[in-house]
């Protein structure tokens, strides 16, 4: 999108619905307009007062000409040539200027007239078109010695004015230090706190934003450059603040620079740019010199040069600043070494020039610890039975960070035997392991294997055992009668099975006929007794 196209959209949307009144009876008013919105024009208290009038814009710019936008008579309007987006009500001599533009920002006059068209009076109207304000923000970052530079800022709107108010009341100079020409940035003293309010408002519009405050605690760096060759440092995206004199009432004149321009130059109290914007903020009162959110650019030579009244040069001194990164983030990574070592590297991001250090357990790691590297070094490796809570370390002038990590051996064994008339001696791993085993512990395991396969044998036996009985359980047994005439009944047993036909309801019982002889009678013939008998059978309920 185009960044004009989007403003507009911006301003429109802060001024829909904003409408302004302004009485314009009185030669000279000054009104105001919200850009986009619309303004209402007190213009005479009724027209039927006036025979005849007009009412023009006046031009502008050389090369425009005056244009009659109002003509009327009395009560009838006799022409509006701004008709597409205002109205003018005779009644109460009210005109309404709807959506307004920047070009309507200029001076109108009024002609009033007899009825003989003879010029009675005329009076004047300033009308200004402002955009109103909107989304204020507030920042506060700390700067030199404890003090709180906080800044307002707004997106849009025009000729803006500033108000400050600290827990309800406006902020007075025993809190602020410092003020800019537009008040836009404060500068609060050492151990101020509380709800600081910032109002942005114009003749059209006000907002406020609100933030809590709290007293600021030292992190900026340092740096005395009262002596010749000082050397400073400054944290990357910090602020460092540099001494640059006791105060400037005592030095008539003086000029501070870097090694491509002049930075500030002054006499005593007074000093100029008289606005130090961005990132530099500077306390004739202190002699301090801030420089906020440093960048690598920042870094080189810097010069102070004091003069006389008469404009000699009394002293000169140098400083050389380094900016560099804090540390930013840490990380700990384990790996177990073929010989069961674990190595342990201690990675930072963003640092220059980092430090480090390594615990584990609490206590500076030694010799009896450590296979290999120093407390020293960000790559360390442990010894094969080395545990327990590893702490690395990591700083630098500006930064401090410290990652722990609870670490296991790598698995390995110290093993010392003969084994088939060989001697060894050293480090395995524990379960591939087939060296140096005590019999003792072979036997172990073999009867731990019985014992196991005992065990699942004697459930296999169990479950035969339900499942023959359950089988059997499925068996029918009946009693039955044999007879035959002039002979001893004998008594058997035939086993009936129940069958289910798939195409009958009925459960038929299948009987199992078998050859039944019988012994002969003592008046029975030898033929008799050995001719074999089928019996009526009868089933015995």
């Amino acid at each position: 999108m185009n960044p004009a196209v989007g403003l507009l959209m911006v301003l429109l949307r802060v001024s829909h619905a904003v409408e302004t009144y302004c009485d314009g009876r009185q030669d000279g008013a000054q009104c105001y307009g919200a850009l986009g919105g619309t303004v209402a024009l007190q213009l005479m208290n009724n027209a039927s007062e006036i025979p005849r009038y007009n009412w023009r814009k006046e031009a502008s710019m050389a090369n425009e000409s005056t244009q009659i936008i109002l003509r009327g008579k009395e009560n009838t309007l006799q022409s509006n040539t701004m008709s597409n987006r205002s109205v003018f009500i005779p009644g109460n001599g009210t005109f309404k200027i709807n959506n307004l533009s920047r070009t309507d920002s200029c001076k109108f006059t009024l002609e009033i007239f007899d009825c003989g068209g003879k010029k009675t009076g005329s009076r004047t109207l300033q009308l200004l078109v402002q955009a109103p304000v909107s989304s204020v923000h507030m920042i506060s970052e700390c700067v030199s010695q404890e003090l709180i530079k906080v800044s307002c800022l707004f997106e849009v709107g025009d000729s803006p004015q500033y108000n400050w108010n600290l827990t309800g009341d406006k902020t007075r100079d025993i809190e602020v230090l410092y003020r800019n020409t537009e008040n836009s940035i404060i500068v609060l003293r050492q151990n101020i706190s509380g709800n600081l309010v910032c109002s942005v408002r114009n003749h059209i519009s006000q907002v406020s934003k609100e933030e809590t405050i709290s007293v600021c605690k030292d992190e900026e760096a340092h740096c005395n450059s009262r002596e010749d060759g000082a050397r400073c440092y400054g944290a990357l995206g910090g602020t460092v603040v540099i001494q640059l004199m006791n105060n400037t009432s005592d030095t008539p004149r003086y000029k501070w620079k870097n090694k491509t321009s002049t930075i500030i130059w002054g006499r005593r109290n007074i000093y100029f740019p008289n606005t130090l914007k961005g990132r530099y903020l500077f306390f004739p009162k202190y002699g301090t010199f801030s420089i906020m959110n440093l960048s690598r650019a920042d870094s080189g030579e810097y010069t102070l040069e004091t003069f006389d009244s008469d404009g000699r040069n009394t002293e000169k001194r140098s400083l050389q600043l380094i900016v560099e990164a804090p540390v930013s983030s840490v990380q700990l990574i384990p790996e177990c070494l073929s010989q069961g070592q674990m190595k342990v590297s201690c990675l930072s991001e963003g640092g220059d020039d980092p430090q480090y250090n390594w615990t584990l357990d609490g206590h500076t790691l030694t010799g009896s610890e450590l296979f290999s590297g120093n407390n020293e070094t960000n790559v360390i490796v442990l010894k094969q039975n080395i545990s327990g809570r590893l702490v690395c370390s990591v700083w630098n002038r500006f930064s401090s960070l410290l990652i722990e990590k609870t670490i296991s051996t790598c698995g390995f064994i110290f093993i010392n035997c003969t084994f088939n008339g060989t001697q060894i001696c050293g480090w395995v791993v524990a379960e591939n392991n087939i060296f140096c085993v005590e019999p003792a512990a072979v036997a172990n395991d073999v009867v731990d294997l019985l014992t196991v396969m005992g065990s699942v044998l004697s459930v296999l036996g169990f479950l035969l055992a339900v499942g023959t009985g359950f089988i059997c359980a499925q068996k029918i047994k009946h009693t039955y009668k044999v007879e035959k005439d002039g002979i001893e009944p004998v008594y058997i047993e035939i086993n009936v099975v129940p069958q289910q036909e798939s195409q009958m309801e009925d459960i038929v019982e299948e009987v199992e006929y078998k050859q039944v002889r019988f012994k002969e009678l003592p008046q029975q013939s030898e033929q008799a007794a050995e001719e074999p008998v089928y019996a009526q059978v009868h089933k015995v309920r």
